[in-house]
């Protein structure tokens, strides 16, 4: 009879924490000597971390909370400090002084120190846009817009170090962008959905946003609630520091190859804008904006990572793309392939969201490689069939689309100067849907 009790009691206790406990633990960006963790709690939570190196929790250390609370929101982060390069952690939370549930208990790794010292280590990262949760009052009429969000579930068994959300992460309706409480409300919701806790605790979760998380269908600059959406998308996240008090675009670093996370909607003139004027590109019509796209030609120009990875919510490269695609931006488009040849930057490729669909297109530069766009669509939302004028386009690799609900498993491997890039395109299941590799070497300009 006492064992029942304390089971009962044990019970209602992880009842309590789970009630209060909405959302989280996520794991947040992991480096060499710091780490982040993020949760949403219902406000008025007391929440503590503790965390220990595996084996040893004779170190256990705990950690308070940075918590910012709007309407019925308390979104809770730690920031772990002081911790030691290429070392296994252990985490539980602490709410309100009560016993965690097992949900609320993790483990990562440090990055390891390898720079001078040993070869860059191989890994893996996942990548995926437009996620769909069904709301059944507030979505459309009809077949319901989301899909199985059970590739969810399936991410979270990758061994992966990282996911990086590109764009479309949630999908705001009319009822939720006429207000700044509704566009808390729906990040809120989607976040909270079962079936994705396994994956935010998994690995680290980097983000960008495209249209449907950022406001309106192909919103732009002028959308009322920016500052909002812009306040909830730090908050949601764990970025590293953007680079921008006005925008989100930020950059980061896993083993030998640098990431560049940009912003395609903040500084974004509307799409309906001409892209051109009297037969001559439209100066007043951006996707980036100068101060940005100056930005990343001067990250680029302090690379020197085997592989420039540039993360964008709309594609780049495809000219038969007649939707978000920066083919439309002319002169930001032309401005940027003319200073990757001018000064020769090597190694640089795209990885974007939007389409619905997955693809891989590619631009040759003047004397030097194919610039590669791949988009990366959709992980639940609603899917599009390339049209019969889009398949017509001869830098389409027509052989590595994928027209059904998809993730895509990126791995990096190699030894030094010979680093190969494999991506893999998986349906819900994690089965294999179609594969592409490139190596370092290939994304080289010719020497004379």
């Amino acid at each position: 009879m006492k064992k029942l009790h304390l089971l009962l009691f044990l019970g209602l206790i992880s009842s309590e924490i789970n009630s209060q406990l909405l959302s989280g633990p996520m794991l947040g960006p992991v480096e060499l000597r710091t780490a982040s963790i993020w949760c949403e709690t219902k406000p008025g939570s007391n929440l503590k971390l503790e965390i220990w190196p595996v084996g040893a929790l004779n170190q256990k250390r705990s950690f308070s909370s940075e918590s910012f609370v709007r309407f019925r929101h308390q979104i809770d982060k730690f920031n772990l400090i002081d911790l030691q390069p290429g070392t296994d952690y252990s985490y539980q939370l602490v709410l309100n002084n009560k016993i965690r549930p097992s949900s609320a208990f993790g483990t990562f790794k440090t990055q390891v120190l390898w720079n001078y010292r040993i070869p860059a280590p191989d890994f893996s990262f996942l990548t995926g846009s437009c996620a769909y949760t069904n709301d059944t009052p507030y979505d459309r009429p009809g077949r319901p817009y989301g899909g199985d969000s059970s590739i969810f579930k399936q991410m979270a068994t990758e061994d992966a170090a990282f996911m990086i959300w590109l764009g479309d992460n949630w999908y705001y309706r009319e009822v939720d962008y006429g207000s700044n409480w509704g566009l808390w409300y729906r990040a809120s919701k989607d976040r909270s959905q079962a079936s994705l806790q396994a994956l935010l605790k998994k690995m680290s979760h980097y983000a960008i946003w495209d249209d449907h998380d950022y406001g309106l269908n192909n919103d732009n600059l002028s959308f009322i609630y920016k500052a909002e959406s812009k306040s909830i998308f730090d908050q949601f996240w764990s970025n590293p520091q953007a680079a921008s008090k006005d925008g989100i675009y930020t950059r980061f670093s896993y083993n030998d190859v640098d990431f560049f996370l940009m912003d395609d909607r903040s500084f974004r003139t509307s799409d309906y804008m001409k892209d051109s004027i009297n037969g001559l590109p439209n100066p007043d019509k951006q996707m980036w904006g100068s101060t940005q796209l100056d930005w990343l030609k001067n990250q680029l120009l302090t690379s020197r990572a085997p592989f420039k990875i540039i993360a964008n919510g709309s594609p780049i490269l495809n000219k038969y793309n007649n939707y978000d695609c920066m083919v439309h931006y002319v002169l930001e488009q032309e401005a940027l392939i003319k200073f990757i040849q001018e000064e020769q930057i090597e190694g640089v490729l795209f990885i974007t969201g939007d389409r619905h669909h997955s693809e891989i297109s590619r631009r040759k530069l003047n004397d030097g490689y194919y610039l590669y766009d791949i988009v990366n669509s959709s992980l639940t939302a609603g899917l599009h069939t390339l049209s019969d004028y889009e398949n017509t386009n001869p830098d389409l690799l027509k052989d590595k689309t994928v027209n059904q609900n998809n993730y895509t498993c990126f791995s990096v491997s190699g030894n030094a100067k010979e680093r190969i890039l494999k991506l893999e395109f998986k349906d819900v299941k994690g089965m294999v849907l179609k594969e592409w590799q490139l190596s370092e070497n290939e994304l080289k300009f010719l020497k004379n």
